[in-house]
């Protein structure tokens, strides 16, 4: 049988090696209890339009069924704030190409080029979606459903899952403020760890709902 195509999410769990490292040392499961409790985000997910697979830190999600879009978006939303919640920023790309799947064999180029976004271009704690796919809904019907799910943000060019609904926002923030509190002396020197939660608190300020005050809890530059 030769592949078809389909919409692939590739996820990858940040700082992955870090809490890994910090159960090893404090021979605790702490990391292992949050990994479990976020996954159990997939225990409503109808298996048979969305496929889920999760090994170690990277969790692949599938959907062959263009009906069916807008609902994935909504699972891989999901995912994002089930991570957020217990502590874990994740980052992956979203795309559209040819895969096939059995119990012994993967072949997928969507696969491929989802990692390809999450390596090159996601760079923050977000996932990006592959421009065609938003080319492939930009017909008037699609584009008018997709804007109105409000799940697309674009940055510089750049398409990516949004996640700051206005109801779940005070949510969302309390849990990158306290990801960021729990994590801030092990940032220390360390820029590229820093900047995933600086973008994130930058994006959390350019979604702030009206009724809503912002703070920001990370600490900025200042003289010496």
């Amino acid at each position: 049988m030769n592949p078809s195509y389909a919409y692939c999410a590739l996820i990858d769990v940040l700082g992955y090696r870090s809490r890994l490292k910090g159960d090893q040392e404090s021979g605790s499961f702490a990391f292992k209890d949050d990994l479990e409790e976020a996954l159990r985000c997939f225990d409503g997910v109808n298996s048979a339009v969305f496929g889920v697979h999760a090994i170690s830190d990277t969790v692949i999600l599938t959907c062959t069924t263009h009906a069916n879009f807008i609902e994935f978006l909504q699972v891989i939303k999901s995912v994002f704030l089930a991570f957020l919640k217990r502590g874990l920023f994740v980052r992956g790309g979203i795309a559209y190409s040819k895969h096939f799947q059995n119990n012994k064999l993967t072949y997928s180029h969507a696969i491929a080029r989802s990692y390809e976004l999450e390596s090159s271009r996601a760079i923050h704690p977000r996932i990006v979606i592959d421009e065609n796919i938003i080319q492939m809904h930009s017909g008037p019907g699609s584009t008018v459903q997709l804007r109105k799910a409000d799940l697309v943000a674009q940055q510089n060019g750049v398409y990516f899952l949004h996640v700051l609904a206005d109801p779940q926002w005070p949510a969302i923030y309390m849990s990158a403020k306290a990801a960021y509190e729990r994590d801030k002396n092990g940032l220390i020197a360390n820029e590229a760890a820093l900047g995933k939660h600086v973008w994130f608190e930058e994006y959390l300020r350019t979604f702030v709902p009206t009724e809503s005050k912002f703070e920001a809890y990370i600490e900025r530059a200042s003289l010496y």
